[in-house]
């Protein structure tokens, strides 16, 4: 089954890697309602052999300017990109294509699929972060609770910000997105836990407002429900409960509460994650937004 399904291999090694150290009995929790995500303003990009593909455009910034399309994208795996797709991405004028997959994902699915002309960048971030055992409140919380699975994905998010590692990943790819050398794709395996504490971050920057990060980051939900929904059913052949691996497939709001939530506890306020744990400056943000806002 596995062999088969690159990103089920991922998802369920990612649980694996949290889960089995812990072997309490775990009370399935129903599936939570998605909170409703409203028309979207980016564009999806039709890219043969990749899901979630996105322009992170056309969002509005508290000061009425709008997010400029054609400058950055998000995107799932494209290691499976057929030469059609390849065509598709090439029509994007990609300068580069920022991949935050571990080796260990790189190895199991492949490395992206991309148009020449087209800089791979290795920008890896670990599903589980060691850092995270320096958070013993938030471990508990995650090993006690009914909805472990879930909990342990928000506890992810919280690594993602406390990594010195994911951060630098994430600071890079502003600097590379900053630097004017043309538009620029990030995605991780399934395009919405990294990528979409990348794209969070680089929205807030731009000033959008909550409601829109979170509906950009919610629409993840939306893209990937047909892929979702067969590795749920596949799953399910082989007694394997679709509710445990449902939060690791899935994105909740509660998840991106717990990464901005863990920028607070860690810097106080956005911006000083952006100057202190990003290091980006302020002649670099004031680069970002004169780039991306018109």
């Amino acid at each position: 089954m596995f062999a088969r399904s690159p990103r089920l291999a991922s998802a369920a090694l990612a649980g694996a890697l949290v889960l089995s150290p812990l072997t309490v009995p775990v009370q399935a929790s129903a599936a939570p309602v998605a909170a409703p995500v409203t028309a979207p303003a980016s564009a999806s990009v039709q890219v043969e052999g990749a899901v979630n593909v996105r322009d992170v455009g056309g969002y509005t910034s508290a000061d009425g300017r709008r997010v400029r399309d054609g400058l950055v994208y998000r995107a799932a795996s494209l290691s499976e990109v057929t030469p059609t797709g390849v065509t598709q991405l090439g029509q994007l004028g990609l300068s580069a294509s920022v991949d935050f997959r571990s080796s260990l994902e790189v190895m199991l699915s492949g490395p992206d699929k991309l148009p020449s002309g087209v800089t791979p960048v290795a920008a890896p971030i670990g599903v589980v972060s060691v850092t995270l055992l320096e958070m013993m409140p938030d471990v508990l919380k995650a090993i006690l609770a009914d909805d472990r699975p879930g909990e342990f994905m928000a506890l992810t998010y919280r690594g993602f910000i406390h990594d010195a590692d994911s951060r630098k990943q994430f600071a890079d790819t502003l600097r590379r997105i900053a630097s004017g050398q043309g538009p620029v794709l990030y995605h991780c395996t399934e395009g919405k836990d990294r990528t979409g504490v990348m794209t969070a971050i680089l929205l807030t920057l731009l000033g959008v407002d909550k409601t829109q990060v979170y509906d950009d980051y919610l629409r993840s939900n939306k893209e990937l429900a047909a892929k979702t929904e067969g590795e749920l059913a596949e799953l399910a052949k082989y007694g394997i409960d679709p509710a445990l691996v449902e939060p690791l497939l899935t994105v909740r709001a509660s998840y991106l509460d717990a990464a901005f939530d863990q920028i607070q506890r860690d810097y106080g306020t956005f911006d000083a994650f952006l100057t202190s744990g990003l290091g980006i400056d302020a002649a670099t943000q004031q680069t970002l937004r004169e780039r991306l806002l018109q």
